[in-house]
C-alpha cells in the first residue's frame, strides 16, 4: 500500500530582527551569561503551532536535547531544567 505524508502544520520561522528574539537572545546572554551559539530549526511540530496560527509570534526553547523530545528515552539534568527556568523568567520580564 503507497502511503503518503503531508505535513499537518507548516513550519514557521522568527526572524533575529524580531523584537521577540531580540528579547530571547537578551534573556539567555543574562542566563548563561554569553551569546546564543546557533540557532536550530525543528524538524517535528510542538504546540508552538497553535499561538503562530493565530499570528503571535513564537520561539520554542527548552532543556535537553530537542531530538529527544516526546520519545521513550527522553532525559535531561535537573540543572537543565534550572537553567531554563532562569531563561523563562528572565524572558518574562522582558516582554
Amino acid at each position: 500500500m503507497e502511503i503518503n505524508y503531508e505535513p499537518f502544520h507548516l513550519a514557521w520561522k522568527t526572524e533575529l530582527s524580531h523584537e521577540l528574539s531580540k528579547a530571547c537572545i537578551s534573556a539567555y546572554k543574562e542566563n548563561f551569561g554569553k551569546e546564543p551559539t546557533g540557532y536550530d530549526f525543528w524538524d517535528f511540530s510542538t504546540n508552538g503551532v497553535a499561538p503562530v496560527s493565530m499570528g503571535i509570534p513564537t520561539i520554542d526553547f527548552g532543556p535537553g536535547e530537542y531530538k529527544l523530545a516526546h520519545m521513550r528515552n527522553e532525559n535531561c539534568d535537573v540543572s537543565q531544567i534550572i537553567d531554563a527556568c532562569g531563561f523563562y523568567t528572565r524572558l518574562i520580564n522582558k516582554i
